[in-house]
């Protein structure tokens, strides 16, 4: 009985965190109704959405126990990625609209197109990036990839099928996982179910990005 009780106890905890960009969407509502549905929390990284539907969903997002995270108020590279002052001027509209709008100040951030940008142009990404990230934590702010994209936003569409087997797939052989979602993605909206279930025959539990939580960060030069 012992040595049962020290395998259970030995046995790594399997998490999974739920991530999505880009919202609020026409979709946020309907994925609040599934993460409700099955007793999970997701991690929102968020856009600039001033509309009464935007400020509705930043507030049900609260509201509903999901987490907040900066992702830029425009999400346009040209913009936010010309220099140090134009990122941290659009980065600090959405933290204000944020704080007027939720009362909340996010401590967790995406880069748009993840920490190892390959569209910035190559002159300037690594300062540029690095002057970024030396910012945000001087700021006391987290960054976060993620490790398992469910290519919801790639070019070629995939159905519903293929992003659920995609994602099932990848996590197999993970014991901690961050899986990007995009929540304008109609095509992820509709496998989510079958992820959430898949992910826990797997063994996986589901927890939400935090300053103590698991993390990944794209190491430079990949």
């Amino acid at each position: 009985m012992n040595l049962d009780r020290r395998k259970v106890w030995n046995r790594r905890v399997k998490v999974a965190y739920l991530t999505f960009d880009d919202g609020p969407s026409k979709n946020t509502n309907q994925i609040l109704k599934i993460l409700r549905r099955y007793g999970i929390k997701g991690t929102f990284f968020v856009l600039g959405k001033e509309t009464p539907y935007g400020l509705n969903m930043y507030r049900k997002i609260i509201s509903q126990g999901h987490v907040l995270g900066n992702h830029t108020y425009s999400h346009d590279y040209a913009k936010i990625y010309s220099s140090k002052k134009d990122f941290f001027q659009d980065f600090d509209r959405l933290e204000r609209l944020l704080i007027k709008s939720v009362g909340f100040k996010p401590r967790l951030f995406r880069f748009p197109g993840g920490s190892n940008n390959r569209l910035i142009p190559k002159k300037r990404a690594p300062n540029l990036i690095r002057t970024i990230k030396a910012e945000l934590k001087s700021r006391k702010y987290r960054y976060c990839d993620w490790t398992i994209d469910s290519m919801d936003s790639y070019p070629i569409r995939l159905s519903p099928r293929q992003i659920s087997d995609h994602v099932l797939n990848e996590s197999r052989v993970s014991s901690s996982c961050i899986i990007l979602f995009h929540d304008f993605a109609d095509n992820s909206t509709a496998a989510l179910p079958v992820i959430i279930e898949g992910l826990r025959r797997q063994g996986f539990r589901f927890g939400v990005l935090s300053l103590k939580s698991y993390n990944f960060q794209i190491p430079e030069g990949q």
